[in-house]
């Protein structure tokens, strides 16, 4: 027996010796977020638009976030986006408009890099069409390949300024920036404005291109056209750059330099990049790195909460462009950046890089079949919509039919109450998802859930998922429809105004109406989805809601909404009313003992 107890406590012991010399992977924290609501649709063949509406348990409030998620490899492409110049910041809808001028089709975009609020000039690098169009203080970017592909990392974009016949080089060259005392050089293309925006005397050399390009790996070579001290903004002609350094500036040798070039000299500025981004054909830079290698990044603000905008990549190269409301107590909580990385993680980014947030948050689509876009997310400054310098775009190319190839019922992804009445409409797209006629001939079907009579869809009394099809023309769509029959909570109205509390005045008439919750959302609801019911002597309720007060005055009683299982009571207590005539007479018979 003890030689039992002596081989087991053995094999024991090299159990726990084996167990201590295996590294412990600690466990993944558990997710702070409960699922409210979710909302897909597809925008195109890449691209899905997703809503969610979560609970946050650590904050004991919702976050609402908003995300598109886009494959790769297709004729939707992402891009960089800003106005007309580098210089400036602009609107969400200048940028859809901007880019249909130019024949471009944009599906949804967010916003991009932080950036200067006094001048609109990101902070980071931007690479546009394969150009870059601005270096960057922060060198670190999203970059966007041919076929879709995003890759984060840093480019080593280094734009050398140089001047052959004196050997001299000016690496990491401020590129399309805004000139100060402290800048040094400055070099300008017709890219950042029609001038260089200075607001300090500067010396300015005028260089005519004659070869190159601003593309990653490529050199603009030129030669001196002119130079020129300026007490005003410098224009920027087009096939020129211009160097411009305070005149007031630290680095003297440089500016005599400048100040000693003559007309017909050369001048080169290279645009360096690592060979993994010469084919980069859209790139911007990001502010910190939340998740790196499947890991959540360590160091990570874990206190303040706020509006947020990141973009992440997943293992198989999908890309996340995400958003999270916030700063709106009651609506959104908004996220830690310790929370917004593990969220990223959570849904599958191995990679994910931290965006412009604040008010800046914003997300827009254009839902299938319409030709407008729409804000889908709520941004936190109720006064304006903050303009941008850059955003991350998501253009679609391909070929428009107008032959119809799809119908989309609308309103999509309904949360509704048990009974409720929906009126449809819909859209149809062609097959490249661009907006075209709806064929003449649709009609509505649906499941045992509900029922449709021409475009109006009515839940029945049981809750599920119901699918609600449009049929036409050869095609079709289907649309889900969420039917709750008990709700969570009712809030009750009297005449418009929430109250649980009813002082009626005998024979007065008063409207009541009721609205549902579910799982902090309220659905949507008619008043037939109600039932009214009155306990006491004190009046009366028909099927709409309208309560008539009949009784003695001081009698109480209750009235009682009920949806499903669900209930909410208004205390009712009657007073006594006297007609106006009434009334009057008994204030002469007061006045009238008391004159006597």
């Amino acid at each position: 027996m003890k030689g039992k107890k002596r081989r087991a406590a053995w094999i024991l012991a090299l159990v726990l010796i084996c167990l201590a010399a295996v590294p412990v992977q600690p466990s993944g924290a558990a997710s702070a977020f409960t699922q409210l609501r979710s909302e897909v649709v597809e925008l195109n063949d890449q691209l899905t638009l997703v809503k969610s509406i979560n609970y946050n348990s650590s904050h004991k409030d919702n976050e609402v976030e908003h995300y598109f998620e886009y494959t790769p490899g297709g004729s939707v492409l992402p891009l960089v986006s800003y106005g007309e110049n580098i210089k400036g910041a602009v609107s969400a809808t200048r940028i859809f408009a901007g880019e249909a001028e130019n024949g471009v089709t944009v599906a949804g975009l967010a916003n991009g890099d932080f950036f200067v609020m006094a001048t609109g000039v990101s902070l980071g690098p931007v690479i546009r069409d394969g150009l870059v169009r601005t270096s960057g203080y922060s060198e670190s970017v999203i970059a966007f390949k041919a076929d879709g592909s995003a890759l984060i990392g840093d480019p080593s974009l280094n734009v050398r300024l140089s001047f052959p016949e004196q050997n001299i080089h000016f690496g990491k060259t401020n590129f399309n920036k805004s000139v100060s005392l402290n800048s040094g050089i400055c070099v300008y293309t017709a890219d950042f404005g029609e001038t260089n925006a200075a607001t300090l005397d500067t010396f300015n050399v005028v260089v005519r291109v004659e070869e190159g390009s601003a593309r990653p790996g490529d050199t603009m070579k030129g030669v001196v056209e002119s130079s020129a001290e300026s007490t005003a903004r410098t224009d920027l002609p087009e096939d020129c750059f211009v160097i411009s350094i305070a005149s007031e500036t630290a680095y003297k040798t440089t500016l005599e330099l400048l100040q000693g070039l003559e007309p017909g000299m050369p001048v080169e500025l290279y645009f360096g990049a690592g060979e993994d981004y010469l084919d980069a054909q859209h790139a911007l830079g990001f502010e910190k790195w939340l998740v790196q290698d499947s890991a959540v990044c360590s160091g990570l603000d874990s206190v303040t909460s706020a509006p947020r905008t990141a973009f992440g990549v997943k293992a198989d190269g999908t890309c996340l462009l995400y958003t999270v409301d916030g700063r709106q107590s009651g609506y959104s909580a908004g996220l830690t950046y310790q929370e917004l990385a593990q969220r990223l993680q959570e849904l599958g980014c191995v990679q994910a890089v931290n965006l412009d947030g604040g008010a800046s948050t914003q997300l827009f689509a254009v839902y299938p079949g319409f030709e407008k876009e729409m804000q889908i997310n709520r941004d936190s400054d109720a006064k304006y919509l903050r303009s941008c310098a850059n955003y991350i775009c998501f253009a679609n190319f391909n070929e428009k039919t107008g032959v119809p190839a799809r119908l989309h019922p609308y309103p999509f992804d309904e949360y509704i109450l048990a009974g409720t009445s929906l009126p449809m409409y819909v859209k149809a797209t062609d097959s490249g998802w661009f907006p075209c006629e709806v064929p003449e001939d649709v009609t509505y079907s649906c499941d045992g859930l509900g029922t449709v009579e021409e475009n109006v869809y009515t839940a029945g009394s049981a809750a599920g998922t119901s699918i609600v099809t449009a049929a036409g023309g050869g095609v079709s769509g289907s649309m889900r429809v969420y039917i709750v029959a008990d709700p969570d909570s009712i809030t009750t109205y009297v005449d418009g105004k929430s109250t649980g509390v009813l002082k009626a005045g005998n024979n007065k008439s008063y409207q009541l109406s009721a609205k549902s919750v579910w799982r902090g959302q309220e659905l949507r609801s008619d008043a037939n989805c109600y039932a009214w019911s009155v306990e006491g002597d004190i009046g009366t309720i028909d099927e709409n809601g309208v309560f008539t007060a009949e009784g003695e005055h001081g009698q109480t009683g209750t009235i009682t909404v009920t949806a499903g299982k669900t209930k909410q009571v208004i205390a009712v207590t009657l007073h006594q009313t006297l007609p106006a005539e009434d009334l009057q007479n008994w204030i002469l018979e007061i006045v009238q003992k008391v004159n006597e």
